[in-house]
């Protein structure tokens, strides 16, 4: 293996002139050669990979065997699927040069998250009928760290073997009898989980840190979920949040709160910011749309690829930790990420953080509709449909002035239970918002 970053990307494009599909054809059409990419510094002259051509032909952006030094480059070690879009999921195929990368990112992520060898994790993420890399690389990480990881696989895990899975009281037990000192998962499954432990007045005295990656989750959530921590008996609790992605195969993390989300392997990713309809770059520290260069990789490869959000991306040093990387000093969002109720135009993330910070809720979605269905120009409607967390007198009225103070829209409440199909088998990620009103409202 070569040593140096720049020697490592100079390998993977060697690989991609001989054996990528998507980019052969790209830079004969750019009437771009070998010679004219030297390095990182020359990456302005491939244009931008939108998503959607991704999506469309996965299988163009796996490298073939041509020009591979050892069959690590080409035998396949696993293959994960993203999640989020329309229609199938899309394939991300990692090679045996591949995971080695993936086990030393992990273990940086661990590292800036301020992991020790006395840790232990609870992996709260449930396995997926279709592969995906929340599950398996959270039990990647702790094996990288040399650290005890214990997955007790909440819901059905398999359709097959319904007996894999464990029901949300079995979990909670779980985790009063290993006595974890993290609890890693999607915001939406960890409340549920904080929420039953105080229902049966079960401490978590021993969690020291959150994990929290896959939903929005913002300010007043982090708030609400370290005073949930403290009643359990946490005594000093801190959430660590990460901008995770299936083409990272980890995220971009924080070292503590509030220090912005760093690159944590900076060998093997490049970011970019750039104008989202010129792609010229942007200044360090201004919003823009950010890009993803695979700098070592022999499966799948993507070159200055659209991940889809804006943020603000700088390069300064960390105040907090020192780290000298790529770093998000703002939560990402989409780039249409917007959406109009009742003419005026509200920030989902806000509206999800409004959700989250109000404690009495277990589960929530939001849904906006119309209030007569067959008529286009009837008036927006935003219903909330939650499950309590326990007994929650007033809860319906509480969350309603919270979230009509945070977004100006005062929602339709409805209180069910968790059985409701609006719940049952969904995905590792909950759908936070739901638009039925047909060409995204006006």
């Amino acid at each position: 293996m070569t040593d140096s970053p720049g020697s490592r990307f100079a390998a993977t494009l060697d690989r991609v002139f001989a054996a990528h599909p998507y980019y052969r054809g790209l830079f004969a059409r750019q009437g771009l050669g070998r010679d004219d990419l030297g390095g990182v510094a020359d990456l302005a002259r491939i244009p931008v990979t939108p998503k959607t051509a991704f999506i469309a032909a996965p299988a163009d952006f796996v490298l073939g065997p041509e020009g591979a030094r050892h069959n690590d480059e080409t035998v396949v070690w696993d293959t994960m699927y993203t999640t989020g879009s329309t229609g199938a999921p899309t394939p991300f195929v990692s090679t045996a040069y591949d995971f080695p990368n993936i086990l030393a990112l992990q273990q940086a992520m661990m590292r800036l998250r301020g992991v020790g060898p006395d840790d232990s994790v609870l992996n709260l993420f449930p396995l997926t009928a279709i592969p995906h890399g929340a599950f398996a690389r959270a039990q990647h990480a702790c094996a990288a760290i040399g650290i005890p990881v214990t997955s007790p696989m909440p819901g059905r895990a398999s359709l097959r073997w319904p007996a894999l899975g464990q029901r949300l009281d079995a979990v909670v037990a779980t985790a009063a009898r290993v006595r974890p000192t993290i609890m890693w998962g999607v915001p939406s499954y960890l409340r549920r989980v904080l929420g039953r432990a105080e229902e049966l007045a079960v401490p978590l005295p021993t969690v020291r840190l959150a994990f929290v990656t896959g939903e929005g989750f913002g300010e007043a959530a982090r708030t609400a979920m370290l005073a949930q921590l403290r009643r359990l008996g946490a005594p000093a609790p801190a959430i660590s949040v990460s901008y995770g992605a299936t083409e990272m195969q980890g995220g971009m993390v924080e070292c503590t709160a509030g220090a912005g989300y760093h690159n944590p392997a900076p060998e093997q990713y490049l970011f970019e910011a750039v104008d989202p309809d010129t792609h010229a770059p942007v200044a360090d520290g201004d919003e823009g749309l950010l890009l993803l260069t695979h700098l070592d990789r022999r499966g799948t490869v993507l070159l200055r690829y659209a991940l889809g959000d804006v943020a603000r991306l700088t390069r300064a040093p960390c105040p907090h930790c020192g780290a000298r990387t790529e770093r998000l000093m703002s939560i990402p969002r989409r780039v249409d990420g917007l959406v109009k109720i009742r003419g005026m135009l509200v920030n989902p993330a806000v509206l999800v953080d409004a959700i989250a910070g109000e404690p009495g809720v277990s589960e929530c979605q939001a849904v906006l509709e119309r209030e007569n269905p067959a008529d286009p120009h009837s008036m927006d409607r935003l219903v909330l449909k939650l499950v309590p967390q326990g007994d929650a007198p007033g809860l319906a009225e509480r969350l309603a002035a919270r979230v009509r103070s945070a977004v100006g829209v005062t929602p339709v409440v409805e209180i069910v239970g968790a059985d409701d199909p609006v719940f049952a088998g969904r995905g590792w990620k909950a759908t936070a918002l739901v638009d039925l009103r047909g060409g995204g409202g006006g």
